[in-house]
């Protein structure tokens, strides 16, 4: 028997409507709708919940459905890639906010005398890492970041853009067009800076739980 008419049963067992399971398991009707029709299957965390409902083991629910088992398994891959992307992105992150740090200290000040091949791959890197940090932004499990955490974030991220903005020294707008160039230029700046450095600190308990 597949997965979607085992739903169907236990629930007719209990003579249970789908708005009553839906209630039980905090989902809507559509939701239940959709796994007795097995049109989608339910995460491993409902599975339990599911399980605990209807008082069958896991096993019974998933046995002789090879369908929802190779779904599970293609989840299971994509989750996997998806830990592997994130955790090199943070690694990335933490590397570009290395360099921050220690240009903000001044303690690269021997960069301007470097052989022009190291100014163009640092200068790389440092492209590279701007992208990686809306990159690893896009990746976070934002399910798993706590409504005052997220609060945290954001002002963890005010505070060192402050910061930055009184160590840049920033005069956004003197010398016309130009200066307006160029402080439009070390805001964008700035902004990479206090992104990555914001996430580094925040991301940290993500990385990890996903390297492993």
């Amino acid at each position: 028997m597949k997965f979607a008419d085992k739903m169907k049963s236990y629930r007719q067992r209990y003579q249970w409507t789908q708005q009553d399971v839906a209630d039980r398991l905090l989902v809507s009707r559509k939701t239940i709708s959709s796994w007795e029709n097995g049109r989608s299957y339910p995460d491993v965390f409902m599975l339990v919940q599911i399980s605990d409902l209807y008082h069958v083991s896991l096993d019974d629910l998933l046995r002789e459905d090879h369908e929802m088992i190779d779904s599970y398994e293609k989840e299971h891959k994509l989750n996997a890639k998806k830990d592997w992307a994130f955790t090199i992105s943070y690694i990335i992150n933490a590397a570009a906010c290395v360099y921050i740090l220690l240009l903000a200290l001044g303690l690269l000040k021997f960069i301007p005398s470097l052989w022009s091949g190291w100014k163009v791959i640092i200068g790389c890197f440092l492209a590279l890492a701007t992208i990686n940090v809306y990159y690893l932004i896009s990746q976070i499990n934002w399910k798993k970041i706590s409504g005052v955490n997220k609060v945290g974030i954001h002002l963890t991220l005010i505070v060192i853009s402050i910061l930055l903005i009184k160590l840049d020294v920033v005069t956004a707008f003197s010398g016309g067009a130009r200066g307006f160039g160029n402080g439009f230029g070390a805001g964008a700046v700035t902004a990479f800076k206090a992104l990555a450095l914001t996430y580094a600190i925040w991301l940290y308990p993500q990385f990890k739980e996903r390297k492993n």
